[in-house]
């Protein structure tokens, strides 16, 4: 898993990255109390953010094996 945050729109965007999957938590520059105080909220969330990667792996990998329903066809 890749972790990138970045400063954007005064906001740090704090952007998890497994494969094709992509979490993103915004969080307000202003009173976050600097990018070592959101690295560290970062390292906290990975626990759940594994789980919720787990989650989306299986939702994706459900819907590319599914067929096309038939509320989806015109």
């Amino acid at each position: 898993m890749r972790i990138v945050v970045q400063e954007w729109n005064e906001k740090y965007h704090v952007q998890f990255v497994w494969g094709p999957l992509e979490q993103t938590y915004r969080l307000p520059v202003e009173g976050s109390g600097g990018l070592q105080v959101v690295q560290e909220f970062a390292q906290r969330l990975i626990p759940e953010v594994e789980q919720v990667f787990l989650s989306m792996k299986t939702a994706r990998s459900s819907a590319l094996t599914t067929g096309p329903s038939d509320h989806a066809k015109p």
